[in-house]
């Protein structure tokens, strides 16, 4: 066998290619790999998640000469402060001594509720009780720029845009 001169390099030639950039493309490979764009993609959807959870539910109500709409249903007047929907729910509201008191009766998400709300002299603030499927819930709502602000007992929120009636009482339990 012959042998090899010290000074001989016994490396063999990779076309260019060096150990080092071979490095650097695992390194950057490592970075940006399918199991971290998942990682990421499931934290900006968790992120969002809790964005959209915790954002307030909204309602319309309307008080006017068509009649009283809340949520999307129409509740027509048969005089004297009573209002009906074909759906069967509804409204009956007085006012006497400058305070306004109502009280509803619909089906929410197909459980039976019934509400009363009592409005006093000034405006604003309401008072609230409700049965939703025969449990008791209370609520108190504050007069804002957009309507009512409610705050229920068991501290969830909505926000109640009114039109119309500059304040219409609300006995429904919108938000739920």
């Amino acid at each position: 066998m012959e042998e090899i001169p010290e000074h001989f390099d016994q490396r063999i030639p990779l076309g260019g290619l060096s150990g080092h950039a071979v490095r650097r493309r695992r390194s950057r490979r490592r970075y940006w790999s399918w199991p971290l764009a998942a990682v990421v993609l499931g934290v900006a959807a968790a992120l969002a998640g809790v964005l959209l959870a915790s954002t307030e539910p909204e309602a319309d109500v309307r008080l006017d000469a068509n009649g009283y709409g809340v949520a999307g249903e129409e509740l027509t007047s048969r005089g004297g402060g009573v209002y009906q929907a074909p759906s069967g729910a509804a409204l009956v509201i007085d006012s006497r001594g400058g305070r306004s008191v109502a009280g509803a009766s619909a089906t929410l998400n197909g459980h039976p509720m019934t509400g009363r709300c009592e409005m006093a002299a000034q405006g604003d603030a309401e008072t609230c009780t409700f049965a939703v499927a025969g449990e008791p819930l209370g609520a108190s709502d504050e007069r804002t720029s957009y309507g009512w602000h409610r705050r229920y007992s068991d501290g969830r929120t909505v926000a109640i845009h009114v039109s119309g009636d500059p304040a219409p009482p609300v006995p429904f339990a919108v938000g739920r």
